[in-house]
């Protein structure tokens, strides 16, 4: 397994001391991987690993390295709103520089709703600008509790397919997550439910099933994620892998549903 893999789906419960031992072999923590061409320490901020990306400043990690798509680990952290991991990265070093574009997310992950307002009536384009790592704002803020950045990014005509946490649309994020009132939001204003994720070769169903087992909370927010699998299966997302329509997917879902969602797959099943 690469450093890159490690941190990103490998660490488990015992990571900080399985990393201390990677460290001391010398792992190369300037190896760039993916179409972001990240770095272990854009992994371990992007992953929200505090002590990981602590102990990767302490062996040597470059601190401002640039992504492919121009952004530092420090922007990765601030755009997610994760506060602790920016504060550690500016008090060692690194540059607290921004786009603008970067700024419009700083102030939506913060609730900044009238700064935002105002970012977006002087610059709209900044909720689509063409750069995937500052194009995926809607995918993120759709993994999130408040209504407003998700509407106030669809009225300045975000990308709706634009990808975030792992490879998944803002359908697919608002779906892991049980976001019941974004879901209804992306639909209504167009989001394809037929995008299969690169991460997990999963459409907006697939997650919201998957969620309604493994997300966390999922176990007390069963009604929220009934509702989505029945609004997403209402508008026509379908049980079956693209280009095949043999019952691989259909199966696969089942597997990964909470009971009441599988009673909802099993109708559906029955009435294709």
């Amino acid at each position: 397994m690469t450093l890159h893999s490690f941190l990103d789906t490998g660490y488990g419960r015992f990571g900080d001391v399985r990393l201390r031992s990677v460290l001391r072999k010398s792992a190369d923590l300037e190896m760039r991987r993916g179409p972001a061409a990240e770095t272990p320490l854009h992994v371990a901020v992007r992953r929200c690993r505090l002590q990981a990306v602590k102990q990767l400043v302490r062996a040597g990690a470059e601190i401002n390295a640039l992504n492919a798509y121009q952004k530092t680990s420090y922007a990765h952290a601030v755009r997610r709103g994760f506060t602790a991991i920016a504060i550690y990265l500016a008090d060692h070093g690194a540059s607290t520089s921004l786009t603008e574009a970067d700024q419009l997310a700083v102030a939506m992950s913060s609730g900044r709703e009238e700064e935002a307002r105002r970012i977006l009536s002087a610059s709209q384009h900044l909720a689509h600008t063409g750069n995937p790592g500052e194009d995926r704002l809607l995918a993120d803020m759709a993994g999130r509790n408040a209504d407003w950045p998700v509407q106030l990014l669809i009225e300045a005509k975000a990308s709706l397919t634009a990808p975030g946490l792992d490879g998944g649309t803002p359908l697919h994020q608002a779906a892991w997550f049980g976001q019941l009132n974004h879901v209804r939001t992306l639909l209504a204003a167009g989001a394809p439910l037929e995008v299969w994720c690169t991460d997990h070769t999963s459409t907006p169903l697939g997650w919201a099933v998957h969620g309604s087992r493994e997300s966390g909370g999922a176990s007390s927010r069963q009604k929220a994620y009934t509702t989505i699998v029945t609004m997403l299966l209402d508008a026509g997302a379908r049980l079956y892998y693209a280009n095949d329509d043999t019952d691989a997917y259909y199966r696969r879902l089942l597997r990964q549903a909470s009971r009441p969602v599988r009673a909802l797959l099993r109708e559906a099943w029955r009435n294709v």
